[in-house]
Parts: C-alpha cells; structure tokens; sequence
C-alpha cells in the first residue's frame, strides 16, 4: 500500500510565557507550543498556515527570530526547561536544528542571537544563576564564556551592537530590579542602570544616528524607562539644567548613559515592548513607535513629539493608539511584536491566545484579525460533528468547535475555531455528540451536562463554512451567558434585556469570517439545557449511541458500584440503567456503529462488552475478559469499533493492540462466543488511542494506533497479521500522549482528527493507494 498524509488543520496556543512570540518582517510568527517551536506564516491562505517543529523534550521558554541587517530572517532560537537551547536554520524550505546548546544546570528561560563580524553570538540565561555566551563561527558553535550571576537569576536578556564600534553590548535584567551591561571580549560588568522598582520583564534597543542608541525597558512597576547609551563627548561648562549623565568605558571608547524618559501610561504589570522605526510617507526623518504590552488588558503605541534623533530629549512621548481592555481575557497581555512593515500588531494574551489588529488605512483604524487559536491545556477528547465540524474538549477548562471557514473569493476552506461553547470552571476530560445540534460533555465533577446550539450559531456557522443546519424554531435561545460566579451557561432570548450588571453578557455578533479570541470568549457560548446527576465521584468517560438515543457515562472509582457505567434516555433525561461489571474507573466506552452494543475498557485490565437487548433502550452483558484470558496485562487506555460492527480493537499500557470479534461458537469462558481475532500487534509503548477507517483495503482494515510519545501509527490489519504503512513523528503527529483518535464518518476521503496532551489539534487526510 502506498500512503500519503497532508496536514489539513492544526489547532494550538502559545505557551503561558513573556517572549514566548516572535514576528518578522515576511509576516512569519515564531512560537512556542508545549514543547513545540511553531512557523505560522500569516500569508498563506486556504490551507493551514502552521508548521510543527518538535525537538525539546520539555516546555519552550522563549522564541526569536535572529535578524540579518536587512531585516530578513532565516533562522531562530529557542530554549527549553529542558535545559537546552536550539538554532534553527532554514535550509531548502525546511527548518532543522543545526546547534543544540547543552551546558546549563537548569532550564534555560531566556535567549537571545546576533549576528556579528564573525558570524553569530547566541546569549542564553537560565535558572542555574549562569549567562552562558555561545559563538558559531564557520558553521561550529562553542561556549565562549559563561558568566556567573552569583545567586541572581536573569529574567530577560537583549544584546545589541553598538554604533561606530560595532561590537555587542548585553542587556540582563536581575531579579534586583536593575539592568545589568555587559561588554568585552571577554564580557565583564561595565554598568549598572538602576531605576525601576520592580523586575524588568522585557527590553529592546533601537539604534538612533550613527552613535547612539535607545534602550526600552518594561517592569512590573507598571513604567517603561527609555535610556539613551551615545559615546561621550566632553560637554562645555553650562548654567542649563540638564538630565544626570553617567558614564561607562567599554571598547575604548567612554560611553553615556541618561533616562531619556519614563513612560506611564500602563495600570499593571508592563511585560513587553518592542520598538519599529516607521517612516512616514510626507517625512523623509522616521517616527520611533514603541509598542508596549501589559497585564492591565491593554497594548500600547507610543511615539515621541520629536525625533529622537536629535538627541535633545525634551520631547514628551503620547500615546498613539491604545487597544485591548479584553472583557474576558483573564489576566491581560504576556507580549506584543510588531508585524511586517508596523501596520499591524499582535499581543498573546493569558490564555494562550493571539490578538493581532491590522491598519486600515482607509479610516486610519486599527481593527482585529482572523487568527489561528486552540487549547492550552491538554486535548482530552474530540469528536466529529454530523455536518463534518469537529469539537474538542480540554484540561485548559473549554470546549471548542473547529469547522472549515470557506474564504470568499475562491481562496479555497481552511479550517478555524468558530464557537467555545463552553468556558467552565473545571477541568474538561469526555465529550459525546448527540442529535439536534447537541452535545454532553464531563469534567472533573459528578455532573454531566448537555448542551443546545443557540440560533445565533446556526447563522453563524452557515455565514463561516457554507453549510446549513437545522434551524429551530424561533423560541430557541439566541445565545448564553455565564453569570458571575456561575458554572453554568443560561440561555439568552431574542427579546432579553440587557443587564448592565452582568459582564459576561451574550451580544448577537453576525460573523462572516472565524470570530476574534474576544467574541470567542463572550458571544459564542451555548446554552445549558440539562444537566445530569447519577454519580460520586468526577465523571471520567461518555460516548453516545450513533442513533442518539442512548448516552452513556462512566466515573472515577475504586469500587464495584462506583465503576458501574450510567445508561441515559436522551428522550427525557431518565436514567435507564447502571451496567456492573468492572472494579475500577473505566477509561473508555465506545457503542458500535450500528448502535447494538457498547464496549467499556477500564483500569481494572478488562473490557466488557454489553449488547442492546432488542426494541429497547436496556443492554445485556454478553461478553468479557478475565485474567485467565484477557491478553492485557495492564490498564486497557482505549477501544475502537470496526465501521460496519463486525468487531473492535483494545489497546494498553502494556503496548499490545488485540482486535477481538464474535465466533460461531459458545465458549464456556467469560468470552462468551468473541474471541481474539489474529495476533496482538506489539508495539513496545503505552497505547492511548484507536481508531478503524471507514474503509476495507484489498480485504485489510486500516487502524490507526496513537502511543504515549507522541507518534501516531498507520496499520493494515487481515484478520491475521498486522503491517506498518505510515508513521507520522512528533512533528507530523504530537510530542506527548495521544488522547483521541477519531477519522470522520461517511466522508469521501479518509480524514483523521487527534487529540493530545499537548494541547494540539491537528486534522489530517489521508490517501491510500
């Protein structure tokens, strides 16, 4: 068989950090992912715009592009809590890492790369108190030096060359609230700014003339220092009042330093800025911008009254343009980069989230953009809806739903999150679909609750993807909203007064394109229409019959009686019945596709299979395994069903995968007629998630196997024997525990949807030949 994988959707957030975020001028963002280094490349349209790359083996800590004089950038660096760092280089479309850097102590929490003379200087500071300067020259990398910072610990590094003698100068921000300068061949402290009261989280310089440069320096002081560093000229004696000068000596040359300016514009915590020189069209001299970022929910443009240049310093410095004041982003901005050209902007928000808004020059307003988003805590569940959307569900406390947007002007359909149904105020772990635009979902509580798509939805996703849903009838809700200090979502009608009280207030948005992160968080959430209450602990596991008229709901248990799944009449909410067969929490229920059985695996090492007993809603046990002959010696993660019922794989911690079927004869054993059909597949790792393809290739199903690393596996299985036909690595695949593997049903082309602990989403087609 000849297999072909393209990556149609991938669906992730920046990880929770300062400088975790990187623009350059080819409009490419950098950023870190779990333990991914991320390309976004925000030009391209009708595909997916992201590229993978997996190389740490712990959670990225910064990302920066490595800027050539021009402004170009083919390569970048990153680091790790893993402690290393890693220059990445395009070579031939392709990002490789072309130097990992090994040697600190602890996790590296910050980087930073210039060019130089010789070739590139790469600074790293971690949490071991060490600032480690590496030197590539002739395609090697060394350690040149390592600077040691005592018992400080560096929280943002920024090294620039300085003008006439064109030699490095590095910027460290201690935790004693001062900037540290360092310079030398062999780097040594040659002065201290002291100014600001609280840690420095961010820093940039900016060349200004031929001499002189200008530091921006953010703190959670809520002020942003300017600092101008020139060679120093001997002034004459004079009565003027003029700003304190002080002096250093660095390169043989005396330098001075004054406070420029101390920007307060900014309510909380200031954690980043970034400077763009900008030339305006009826100027010939160019007007600095600072773009600063803060916890305070807002960004901000600032720009001087007069040039900088000049170096007189009299100029106040007025802020431009003020964006932000995010209802429901949590806790503000971590950063803010400048894109291609400063005529648009992008902060990353708390929750992970990016927030880019764009100059329309026609009105001079700067408006928001269509972005790329997804979860940033663990995937633990994600499903196929009935018009091809997909909804996922994670530990980062959200439900989100995922559908292709189809782009005006024949660019073709590329996928976006376009509704967060949910927004609760636990971690999320099972997710089922139910008919009637509906949807149950469980968390780390003992309630399970449904959910109704409201109207303004279903306009909604007809405007983004094309594609039209049952419209209900006008009584339906409109929308929801969470009240304060609520978990559950109350249903908004059409003729509802607003509340000025309530903050989390649901406006009807007409959309026509993927909405913003704030619309995502306050108008797209789906009402709450029932909620479900038949267990004693948090419920760990759902799924729903294909028909829809059965939803089935397991829990976390040590006993008997608590391990017992729940068996729901979605008709009326009722519960039909408790299904008592295994010991501990069970891990997966899984009905088969034509809706007859239902097969539970669990911790306790054991499947069970229960079947319908006819014309009801009422199932029988009819089939499991013991440990005389259950194969699994160790928690059985997952199950999957083969598409047309005729039997089902199971796969554990023990790295086996066992396809099981129903013989023509009773055994006298706990199997009851099913048996083990062929060899188990080994594959040496924990498996966490099945699934068959709706499809049967020259008489072999194809099974997609996806493992504890990462990996996600392609396999033809006979009926006896089992044969590897395509892996997708980390990059391709995940880089942690695959959660859920799902290929979407009844669609012309094999589609393949995964979940992982990773915090990734990613949708992938598959051709077999």
């Amino acid at each position: 068989m000849k297999v072909s994988v393209s990556q149609l959707y991938t669906s992730v957030a920046c990880n929770r950090t300062p400088e975790i975020v990187d623009w350059n001028n080819g409009g490419i963002i950098c950023f870190g992912a779990s333990y991914a280094v991320v390309i976004y490349d925000t030009n391209v349209k009708g595909r997916d715009p992201l590229t993978v790359l997996s190389h740490h083996r712990s959670t990225v800590n910064s990302v920066k592009w490595i800027r050539k004089s021009d402004g170009t950038c083919t390569e970048l660096v990153s680091c790790s809590a893993d402690k290393t760092a890693a220059i990445w280089t395009l070579k031939e479309g392709t990002w490789k890492v072309t130097a990992t850097l090994t040697g600190h102590k602890e996790g590296v929490t910050c980087i930073y790369g210039i060019y130089t003379r010789n070739d590139l200087v790469v600074y790293t500071a971690a949490i071991d108190s060490v600032v480690k300067v590496w030197e590539r020259c002739h395609g090697v990398t060394i350690l040149k030096q390592s600077i040691n910072l005592n018992t400080g610990l560096c929280l943002t590094l920024h090294a620039h060359l300085l003008p006439a003698v064109n030699q490095p100068l590095l910027f460290c921000a201690l935790d004693d609230h001062k900037i540290h300068v360092f310079a030398g061949e062999e780097y040594h402290r040659v002065h201290t700014l002291v100014g600001h009261e609280d840690w420095v989280r961010g820093m940039d310089v900016l060349d200004v003339g031929n001499n002189a440069i200008l530091l921006a320096s953010a703190s959670q002081d809520t002020y942003i220092r300017l600092w101008r560093i020139q060679q120093h000229s001997p002034q004459k004696a004079s009565s003027e009042i003029r700003v304190e000068e002080k002096l250093f000596h660095a390169y043989g040359c005396d330098w001075s330093v004054k406070l420029e300016a101390v920007l307060a514009g900014h309510e909380g915590w200031v954690y980043g800025v970034q400077w763009h020189p900008y030339v305006y069209k009826d100027k010939r001299q160019p007007v600095f911008r600072l773009l600063s970022s803060s916890l305070d929910k807002t960004l901000i443009i600032w720009e001087p009254e007069s040039s900088p240049l000049k170096g007189e310093g009299e100029g106040a410095w007025t802020e431009r343009v003020r964006v932000g004041e995010v209802g429901g982003n949590g806790l503000g901005f971590y950063g803010s980069r400048f894109g291609p050209n400063g005529e648009s902007f992008l902060g990353h928000g708390y929750n992970g989230s990016f927030h880019v808004w764009t100059l329309f020059k026609e009105s001079g307003q700067w408006e928001p953009s269509v972005v790329c988003g997804g979860h940033f805590g663990s995937v633990e569940d994600v499903r196929w809806g009935a018009r091809g959307e997909l909804v996922s569900v994670s530990a980062d406390q959200t439900t989100r739903l995922h559908a292709p947007w189809a782009r005006p002007g024949g660019l073709g359909s590329e996928w976006h999150e376009i509704a967060r149904p949910q927004v609760h105020g636990y971690d999320l772990s099972s997710l089922a679909m139910l008919p009637n635009n509906c949807f149950a979902s469980s968390a780390e509580e003992k309630v399970v609750r449904i959910f109704k798509a409201p109207n303004n939805f279903l306009t909604n996703f007809k405007n983004i993807t094309g594609v039209e849903l049952e419209v209900e009838d006008s009584k339906s809700p409109e929308g929801a909203s969470v009240p304060s200090l609520g978990l559950s979502n109350k249903a908004v009608f059409a003729d509802a007064e607003v509340d000025d009280d309530n903050d989390g207030h649901f406006v009807p948005v007409v959309l026509h394109e993927p909405p913003t992160e704030e619309t995502l968080m306050q108008n797209t959430l789906w009402p709450e229409s029932q909620k479900l209450y038949a267990h004693g602990s948090e419920v760990f596991a759902l799924d729903a019959a294909p028909r829809g008229d059965v939803l089935a709901s397991a829990a976390r248990a040590a006993l008997v009686a608590h391990a017992a799944p729940v068996l729901w009449d979605t008709s009326n909410w009722r519960q039909i019945q408790k299904l008592v067969s295994h010991q501990l929490t069970v891990t997966q229920l899984a009905f088969s596709p034509d809706s007859q059985h239902l097969l539970s695996v669990s911790r306790d090492r054991r499947w069970t299979l229960h079947r319908r007993k006819e014309g009801s809603n009422f199932f029988e046990t009819i089939a499991s395994t013991d440990k005389t002959n259950g194969v699994h010696t160790r928690i059985i993660w997952c199950c999957a069903w083969a598409h047309d019922s005729s039997m089902f794989a199971t796969g554990s911690r023990d790295g086996k995968v066992c396809v099981w079927s129903k013989t023509d004869t009773q055994s006298s054993t706990s199997l009851g007629s099913y048996a083990l059909l062929g060899k188990p597949l080994e594959v040496n790792i924990s498996v966490t998630a099945l699934a068959f393809a709706p499809v049967i290739i020259d008489g072999a199903r194809i099974v997609a196997v996806g493992v504890e690393s990462g990996e996600i596996r392609l396999y033809a299985f006979d009926g006896a024997s089992w044969s590897l036909i395509h892996e997708m690595n980390n990059s391709a695949a995940h880089h942690l525990a695959v959660k859920r593997l799902m290929f979407r049903p009844s669609s012309s082309r094999l589609t393949l949807a995964s979940a992982a602990a990773d915090h990734f989403v990613r949708i992938h087609q598959i051709d077999i030949s």
